[in-house]
């Protein structure tokens, strides 16, 4: 069974009323798959859904975590 976690909600640079949402999703794909980190970014929080959104396997989340602190170098 699916169940996600809100971690963070961060409101969005550059926006009225957007924001960037951090959870976490158990079993997201269905029974026995493997837990993922849910990145949504919404323009408008009034939408019910996220304009983007990325599923990270926890497997791969400090890859992520480590290339994110790269390209934040880089800016």
């Amino acid at each position: 069974m699916k169940e996600a976690q809100l971690i963070k909600e961060i409101p969005l640079a550059s926006s009225d009323n957007g924001a960037i949402t951090v959870a976490t999703l158990t079993e997201p794909y269905g029974k026995g798959s493997s837990p993922v980190v849910s990145l949504g970014i919404w323009l408008s929080k009034t939408s019910e859904e996220p304009d983007w959104k990325v599923h990270i396997p926890a497997e791969n989340l400090d890859q992520v975590i480590e290339a994110l602190q790269e390209a934040k170098k880089e800016l």
